[in-house]
């Protein structure tokens, strides 16, 4: 008798491998024992990423230094839980432009129209892959002089951070929206303010350092976040202008 995962040789009143840990499958497949299987994964109480995600709101910093240290098995791998994270942010989203009709790109501070700037939801996925080293970059920069986490340890801690932040997110939003009409600029703004606080008390715990120098380090890191969006905006509006998916009258002042 040989395991069916990795060929070890096993005993027949063996339940699991002794090599690679697997439960030995006896049974046919049935829909029932799909769904136990499905349930022990997801719902039990030893699962990682309910580990991760109970700790990460206890113990953040546990969680960051414990994957840093070495310890992998304890939690969920960062890019695990920042992509499941993402996959449902962009599900997230669907519901709010297409059930519950959010216009995801109004600005409530002017009267310019921004609607074309949609499309960018379709591909909010990537643009989180691709913003994740920038926040690992800055928050690095931020904490350079306590030489504790290097920038690849950073782009981890960032991971863990923003992908609970972002589960967080789909909590509120889907009751929030739901039964109220809010603004989702206002809202987004407001959420960009917590990210960043939570961000950095958990950065704090890390490093050690005190409130005020804390305090200073966030608001010099939501300032350059400010600078960044801005810039990446205009970089996207400078794109679209020049592929033609964006007119420039898209962006006049509606009368």
């Amino acid at each position: 008798m040989v395991c069916k995962n990795c060929d070890a040789g096993l005993q027949s009143n063996f339940d699991y491998c002794p090599s690679c840990g697997a439960k030995i499958i006896r049974n046919r497949l049935t829909f029932k024992n799909v769904m136990k299987d499905v349930s022990v994964q997801l719902l039990s109480l030893d699962n990682t990423f309910l580990k991760t995600f109970r700790h990460m709101f206890l113990q953040p910093h546990e969680v960051i230094e414990s994957y840093v240290s070495g310890i992998r098995k304890k939690y969920m791998n960062p890019i695990s839980y920042f992509a499941i994270a993402i996959t449902l942010s962009g599900l997230l989203f669907f519901v709010l432009r297409n059930v519950y009709n959010v216009d995801l790109t109004q600005n409530s501070f002017s009267d310019v129209e921004t609607s074309e700037m949609d499309f960018l939801f379709d591909y909010q996925g990537v643009l989180a892959y691709l913003i994740m080293p920038i926040y690992a970059l800055m928050t690095w920069l931020f904490f350079l002089d306590r030489k504790k986490f290097n920038y690849t340890e950073h782009l981890v801690a960032n991971a863990y951070i923003i992908g609970q932040l972002s589960f967080v997110q789909i909590l509120i939003c889907l009751p929030l929206f739901g039964f109220f009409s809010i603004p989702y600029d206002i809202f987004n703004w407001i959420f960009t303010v917590i990210t960043v606080t939570f961000q950095f008390f958990v950065l704090k715990k890390i490093h050690q350092t005190g409130v005020w120098s804390t305090l200073l380090r966030g608001l010099g890191y939501l300032i350059l976040l400010v600078v960044v969006m801005l810039a990446m905006g205009m970089l996207i509006v400078l794109v679209g202008l020049l592929t033609g998916i964006m007119n420039i009258e898209d962006f006049r002042p509606q009368v």
